[in-house]
């Protein structure tokens, strides 16, 4: 993949409004990447602090990752070296037990 390709596809990722109707927020998918990443992190959806922020991992569930990783805040967030990903780009809201899974 190209860094053009890749860059379309960002741009196209992070505009998407498919779900926009079933959230109980605005949609803010969270997605980082560049062509040159050696490593890619998927988690499983972003929670409501990384929907905040817009920053994935930005909670203490990525605090620990890290920690498991071995690796710095700085390395960890450096999208040349580090893509990540969710399976559900936006946070699915709150359910009577914790997060709402991904949408499908």
């Amino acid at each position: 993949m190209t860094d053009i390709e890749l860059v379309d596809l960002l741009k196209e990722a992070l505009s998407c409004q498919l779900c926009a109707r079933e959230l109980p927020h605005s949609p803010r998918p969270v997605v980082r990447a560049k062509v040159g990443a050696r490593l890619l992190i998927i988690g499983q959806a972003p929670g409501a602090r990384v929907h905040a922020s817009g920053i994935p991992w930005d909670d203490p569930s990525g605090d620990r990752l890290r920690e498991w990783l071995g690796m710095s805040r700085e390395v960890f967030y450096d999208e040349s070296q580090v893509a990540m990903m969710p399976m559900g780009f936006c946070y699915p809201g709150r359910g009577r037990s914790g997060d709402l899974p991904p949408r499908p």
